[in-house]
């Protein structure tokens, strides 16, 4: 199911986004190949037997892509609506938390998980969201001394980097609780 998924999303969005550029609706043709490269990455977790990632992950994946690229950019939500960017980052970071939240589960074997202490799930959970959020932010950056992007102001990163953290902050909670109340169960059932 999930493999089918990929394959049609991802079909999908590149077929969007290629129909946007025909239409006139995007500016680049560069634009149009990089977001259809953004697109298919998912397309990679195909070669593995196992794709580590959940459904509804994925499915968020190309929501924040459509919301990003289709919307935001070619429909103009960033322009018509100045509170769209910041929403964006939050939604973001709130994803790449839970992108660390499965990696924690994928990585870490569930009797070693008892003796792993809440606050380094927090810590790992809020940093790996925060941390993509400074990358994301420097991509920004360099988008915009290299002339591809417009000028940003130090309030818009400003605003965007706590409007990450505010996300990542969230799901970090959320995982510290989660494992809380799984170590409990535990505890319950011995």
């Amino acid at each position: 199911m999930k493999k089918k998924a990929i394959v049609i999303l991802s079909i999908t969005f590149a077929v969007l986004m290629v129909s946007a550029q025909l239409n006139g609706d995007s500016s680049k043709w560069s634009d149009t190949l990089g977001r259809v490269l953004i697109g298919m990455l998912p397309m990679l977790l195909l070669f593995f037997k196992r794709i580590p990632f959940s459904l509804p992950l994925i499915v968020s994946y190309y929501a924040l892509l459509f919301s990003a690229f289709f919307l935001g950019a070619i429909l103009r939500f960033y322009d018509r609506f100045s509170w769209w960017d910041t929403i964006l980052h939050f939604f973001g970071s709130v994803f790449m938390a839970f992108v660390a939240v499965t990696l924690y589960k994928m990585f870490i074997p569930e009797p070693a998980e008892r003796d792993i202490s809440s606050w380094l799930i927090f810590l790992f959970v809020f940093t790996f969201a925060v941390t993509f959020s400074v990358l994301w932010e420097s991509v920004e950056f360099i988008g915009t001394v290299m002339g591809i992007l417009e000028s940003d102001d130090n309030k818009d990163t400003m605003t965007d980097l706590l409007s990450s953290m505010a996300g990542g902050l969230i799901i970090a909670i959320c995982a510290v609780f989660r494992k809380q109340i799984n170590d409990q169960n535990l505890l319950g059932n011995r």
